[in-house]
């Protein structure tokens, strides 16, 4: 039986420091989030050696107007299509600080639940534009 094994950035990490400490779980954490925002898996959807956090950090760069809302509609799932557009931008903004390059320039798992539980006010209201509406 043949074994496939992808490297993903993650692991590419505990390779390189042969260390997994909160930060290594932080950033699981965000591809998690990132996978359930885009509808797709983390690796072997976007091309050899590309996992998700590549290849929305590619999709940025070929944005020819960036902004968090561009990015989001670029990559977005449309299943999520009913969900205002403003929530969803703020679970992708908390999952790409999830998945930053250095691990101390992420967030700790404490304040991930933090933001997750405490969204800002604007992200509640029921008044704002729903993905699908734009």
């Amino acid at each position: 039986m043949e074994n496939d094994f992808v490297v993903c950035d993650g692991w590419a990490e505990y390779a390189y420091t042969l260390k997994v400490d909160e930060k290594s779980d932080v950033y699981s954490f965000g591809v998690v989030l990132l996978e359930l925002i885009i509808g797709r898996k983390p690796v072997g959807e976007f091309g050899d050696g590309v996992d998700i956090v590549g290849w929305v950090n590619k999709t940025r760069t070929e944005i020819s107007q960036p902004s968090d809302a561009a990015l989001v509609l670029a990559v977005v799932d449309p299943r999520l299509s009913g969900y205002p557009l403003t929530s969803v931008i703020y679970m992708f903004n908390i999952a790409m600080m999830c998945v930053r390059e250095m691990g101390p320039a992420r967030p700790t798992m404490r304040e991930v639940v933090h933001m997750l539980t405490n969204p800002p006010h604007s992200t509640t209201h029921t008044h704002t534009h729903n993905l699908i509406n734009l």
